[in-house]
């Protein structure tokens, strides 16, 4: 068993020596970051994230490609190379998108405590992941349209019921719908008390 985690270590390294993300690794850097990760494989789709949920850890895809969906829509297609998750993770936010692996596909996932010590020992990864979070930036979800404002709003005043009866027969004796009335008060009382 001891043969086959070494061979996978060796042939992880080799994939990540391959791969433009990591060329600023040294052998030992990438020895580092391969030790602390567990290397995932899968025939089929599956999901390696899930919107909205709490993030523990990020992945390095090594083989294969990822869609990543907000709600139903698919707004990226990231292949080999892609560190995944690592922003929600290093910011201890929600995740922004579900990632699925659209076939087979490798992944090295990396938990949250050995991220932060492999941040601390390996200045090229913190690098790596400032890049990637560049790339990575949430998705911005469209604003919804603003409601126009409404031309006209109901108030809700408690005055004196023979005030609200003596101003209601004023507007009736000048032939004026009580909220016509009530708008050019308002309107007279705004101007004299220098509102705008």
């Amino acid at each position: 068993m001891k043969v086959d985690a070494n061979q996978h270590e060796e042939q992880d390294l080799r994939r990540l020596r391959e791969l433009a993300t990591f060329d600023k690794f040294s052998d030992g850097e990438l020895q580092r970051l391969v030790g602390a990760a567990h290397r995932i494989s899968q025939s089929k789709p599956w999901p390696l994230i899930h919107e909205r949920t709490p993030s523990d850890s990020c992945y390095i895809l090594l083989s294969g490609e990822v869609g990543v969906y907000v709600g139903q829509d698919r707004v990226a297609l990231l292949g080999p190379g892609e560190v995944i998750g690592e922003s929600a993770l290093r910011r201890g936010k929600l995740r922004s998108a579900t990632v699925t692996t659209t076939g087979p596909a490798e992944v090295l996932r990396i938990e949250r405590e050995d991220l932060a010590r492999l941040l601390d020992e390996i200045p090229a990864l913190r690098e790596t992941m400032d890049a990637t979070a560049a790339r990575h930036m949430p998705v911005a979800q469209p604003e919804p349209a603003a409601k126009p404002k409404p031309t006209h709003r109901r108030v809700d005043a408690l005055v004196p019921t023979e005030l609200a009866e003596r101003f209601e027969r004023a507007a009736d004796g000048a032939g004026v719908r009580v909220d016509a009335a009530l708008e050019d008060a308002l309107t007279a009382w705004i101007d004299r008390n220098g509102g705008r």
